[in-house]
This record gives C-alpha cells, sequence and structure tokens, in this order.
C-alpha cells in the first residue's frame, strides 16, 4: 500500500513526463524533504509543506525564481487542474485550501508560510552535494542561461549565484541549514581557486588591484584609516576599544572587507542589521565604496570594501576606533598590534 506521499511523488513523476518537462526523481524527494524539515522547524506542519513542494513542482508558483510559472510546453494550469491532481494523490481535503493559496498570485507564495519553505527547499538543495552535481551537469537551475549558450555554468558563475542565494533565503531554519551546505561551496571555490592559479603563466598577472576609494592599510606598520564619505555635518563621536579584527584580501592584496568581533552596542546600534557567514571567502560587496553591517545577535560588524574572492587574512588584537556622525559611521582607525 502506498503513502499519500509516493502517491504525489509518482503522480507528478508521471504527470512532467507527458508534458515533456524537465524533472529529476531526486531532487523532489530532496526538496519535499528539506520542505517538512524547514516547516517543522518554523512551526508549521511538515506533511503539508511536502505536499506543498509537490505541487510546487507539479503547477510551478506564480512567483517562483527562474521564471517557471508551470511546465514547459503546457497551458497554464488551472486551480481544478491543482484540485484533481491533490485528490488523484490522496491528500484530504481539509489541506486543500491551505495547499491552493500557494498558486494564487496574491499575496506572493514567499509570503505564504508553506510557500517560502518551498522555495527555500529548492535553493537548500542546489547547495548541496547532490544539488551541486545536477546544476554542474547541466539538470539544475538556469543560474545563468543567455540566448545561445549551454545551460552548464562554469564553477565561478556557480558559486556566484549560490552566494546570492543564501542572502535570499526567507526563513531563519534556511539559513541555519544554509551555513553548514555552504561550507562545502566556500572549500569547493577556495580550493578551485588555488588550483586554477597552478595554470596561469607567470606573465599573465591579470589586471592591477584597484585600491578601494578612502582605504589606506600600511601592511608594516599595522595601520588602516578608512573614510567612508558621509558629509561633515554635525560633531564626530568617537567610539573606540580593543577588539580582534580580521582584514580580507584577495590574490592580489586589495582589501576586500574589515570583520570587527565583539563590537560595542553603541557601534552595533547605529548600524544596518544582517548577517555573515562564518567562514568568508567571499565578499558581498556590490561595488566600490565602503558599506557597513552588525549582526546584534553577535556583535559582529563587517565592513565591505571591494567585490572579490578572498585570498588571505590578516588576522589579531587591534586598538579600533570608529568616528560617527549624525548615527552614521564616518571614519576607521585601527593599529593590528600581531597579527597570524
Amino acid at each position: 500500500m502506498t503513502s499519500m506521499i509516493e502517491r504525489l511523488h509518482d503522480h507528478t513523476l508521471t504527470d512532467l513526463a507527458a508534458l515533456a518537462a524537465p524533472h529529476d526523481s531526486g531532487h523532489l524527494a530532496r526538496t519535499a524533504e528539506l520542505a517538512g524539515r524547514i516547516a517543522e522547524e518554523s512551526g508549521l506542519t511538515a506533511g503539508t509543506a511536502r505536499c506543498a513542494a509537490y505541487l510546487y513542482h507539479r503547477f510551478g508558483l506564480p512567483d517562483a525564481p527562474h521564471g517557471q510559472h508551470g511546465p514547459a510546453g503546457g497551458s497554464a494550469p488551472t486551480r481544478a487542474d491543482a484540485v484533481d491532481f491533490l485528490t488523484r494523490s490522496g491528500v484530504p481535503g481539509a489541506l486543500h485550501r491551505d495547499l491552493l493559496t500557494l498558486l494564487d498570485p496574491d499575496p506572493p507564495a514567499a509570503e505564504v508560510p508553506y510557500g517560502a519553505a518551498v522555495l527555500d527547499a529548492e535553493r537548500i538543495d542546489a547547495m548541496g552535494a547532490a544539488g551541486l552535481h545536477r546544476t554542474l551537469a547541466g539538470g539544475g537551475p538556469r543560474w545563468h542561461a543567455p540566448a545561445g549558450r549551454h545551460p552548464r555554468p562554469a564553477l565561478p558563475e556557480l558559486y556566484e549565484a549560490l552566494v546570492r542565494t543564501e542572502r535570499e533565503l526567507l526563513t531563519e531554519p534556511a539559513r541555519r541549514l544554509a551555513a553548514d551546505r555552504m561550507d562545502l561551496v566556500h572549500r569547493l571555490a577556495a580550493d578551485y581557486r588555488a588550483e586554477a592559479e597552478l595554470g596561469r603563466h607567470p606573465a599573465e598577472a591579470g589586471p592591477a588591484p584597484t585600491a578601494a576609494p578612502g582605504v589606506s592599510w600600511d601592511p608594516k606598520s599595522g595601520f588602516l584609516h578608512a573614510a567612508t564619505g558621509v558629509p561633515a555635518v554635525g560633531p564626530l563621536a568617537r567610539i573606540g576599544y580593543r577588539g580582534t579584527v580580521w582584514l580580507t584580501f584577495d590574490d592580489r592584496d586589495r582589501l576586500l572587507g574589515i570583520d570587527l568581533y565583539d563590537a560595542p552596542a553603541a557601534l552595533v546600534a547605529v548600524l544596518p542589521p544582517g548577517q555573515q557567514h562564518r567562514y568568508f571567502w567571499h565578499s558581498t560587496a556590490r561595488g566600490a565604496g565602503m558599506a557597513w553591517w552588525a549582526d546584534p545577535a553577535t556583535c559582529h560588524v563587517w565592513i565591505t570594501t571591494a567585490p572579490g574572492l578572498a585570498h588571505h587574512r590578516v588576522v589579531g588584537a587591534a586598538d579600533i576606533e570608529v568616528g560617527t556622525r549624525a548615527d552614521r559611521p564616518a571614519t576607521l582607525r585601527l593599529h593590528v598590534q600581531a597579527n597570524r
């Protein structure tokens, strides 16, 4: 006797095959399990979330990523089609209302609890070992597929896409899952970068590094000074303390980011909240210039100064002084006493 989830799985595969739509049995099962786990940790019902995952794959959500609005080559699905699919699979009628809200354009699926769990499950699966293999083999999401180009992404492009995807997660349980899975992704990217460097001819030095605007770093003395360009309006308030600092550089010694650990509450309070991965192999900067962020839960402050891939770090205790104007960071001075 087959279970409801097994019938959903079989009917999804059968329907997608009949519609000549791309499908992957392993991906279906993994995403359903992930959606159930995310939902359960969010205080929702795991079984309903698993049903929602199959409904997503069969019909697509109205605001699904990568333009997925339904099976390729088929007409737009109707609510009656979805009810028939759920009924054939033995899904109790009491669950239909919650599940069918995923197919409504208003509110967006990302704002529906089970919709958020399913969308995050899709993203989390792409970060795992099987998901990476699926994407690199050309069977995963079309991270970049301009007309005339092969759908398989190069590893650097996939890495960039996954880093962006981690920032787009909708639920806290998914963010916790992503932290573990992205360890694998960051290590893979670091190894790829190191091994790819072995094939570079010494004469191929690449473009010269561009100094981040307003940032001055002297590796010999350990002094760093940075100005954010905030208009000089109002008095300059100084916040000084001694703490641990990480300075992250790319392979051409260009400063990508500054991490300040155990920052004082007065500094954390004036910065926009965010979350930073505990193994920082990639700058989240979107362009030149300094951007400040803080995680109030950990008192971790980080400043991005340029986009790029991390290559090495200076880590040590430092005397730190941050100048603020009108509750915005204006200057940063620090002296790294010892580094490793």
